[in-house]
């Protein structure tokens, strides 16, 4: 799954979940989502596949809802997969 495929089911997704992004340095690369586990260090393995925390889903929820609201435009899929990938590496 991409970022831009979360974007599109995010209403769907469990709050509890966690963002681990395969590449933090290239907002197309392969994401999972996952429950967070004590000592796991922001890192899950998936097959032979590291993934790294990019952002808890409940976050991700309430930017994008603020964010949307804050346009006098409504983004498209992509649009809001880059800018939750800016925030989340960004700002927090």
């Amino acid at each position: 799954m991409k970022l831009i495929d979360f974007v599109k089911i995010i209403t769907d997704v469990d709050d509890e979940l966690i963002i681990f992004q395969e590449n933090k340095e290239d907002f197309n690369s392969d994401i999972i989502l996952s429950y967070g586990k004590d000592g796991d260090n922001g890192i899950k393995i998936n097959g032979n596949k590291k993934y790294y925390y990019l952002i808890e889903v409940f976050l991700a929820k309430e930017f994008v809802q603020d964010w949307i609201q804050s346009l006098d435009f409504i983004p498209n899929e992509g649009q809001i997969a880059k800018r939750l990938f800016k925030y989340a590496l960004n700002d927090a």
